[in-house]
């Protein structure tokens, strides 16, 4: 577990750093007997952004990533990805192999004790994205979601 969520944060940081415009169109087919894709849900206000995806894998769960963004004046000023697993013990196990892992950087990485791991981006990082603007920002957190789901989907020999 603490290697494929290394490769999911791998993928996820690719693709953060290199987004870019194209088809919004959701192919997400849904597979069969393995898992079934839960939904989506997405807000956009003037101050909050928020897009998350969860995926029911069969004898694991329900796994949900949320991408989330704040603005102020039109300014990001933080952003976050969430990862809520099925389980306690699931976000515990993969937390401790965060902690135990010489290669792995945790910097900006929080557990709440429970079933959620969540990324904060540093500020350096948000200030970045800032400059590029409210819709770049949303659309690369939405990607990253959608990213994320379909990494798992991959892990798990769906396609």
């Amino acid at each position: 577990m603490k290697k494929f969520m290394y490769m999911c944060m791998m993928l996820l940081a690719a693709t953060l750093t290199f987004t870019a415009c194209g088809d919004d169109d959701d192919d997400n087919p849904n597979g069969g007997g393995q898992q079934q894709q839960q939904g989506q849900n997405e807000v956009n206000q003037d101050n909050y952004y928020m897009y998350q995806e969860s995926i029911n894998l069969k004898n694991f769960g329900t796994m949900t990533c949320i991408g989330e963004a704040t603005f102020d004046k039109g300014q990001c000023t933080a952003m976050a990805l969430s990862y809520v697993y099925p389980k306690k013990s699931y976000a515990q196990s993969e937390w401790e192999d965060y902690q135990d892992d010489e290669d792995f950087d945790a910097t900006g990485y929080y557990y709440d004790g429970d079933k959620t791991i969540t990324y904060r981006f540093a500020n350096e990082t948000v200030a970045a994205y800032s400059t590029m603007g409210k819709d770049y920002i949303c659309s690369t957190l939405k990607k990253a979601v959608q990213d994320f789901i379909s990494s798992v989907r991959e892990a798990v020999g769906e396609k």
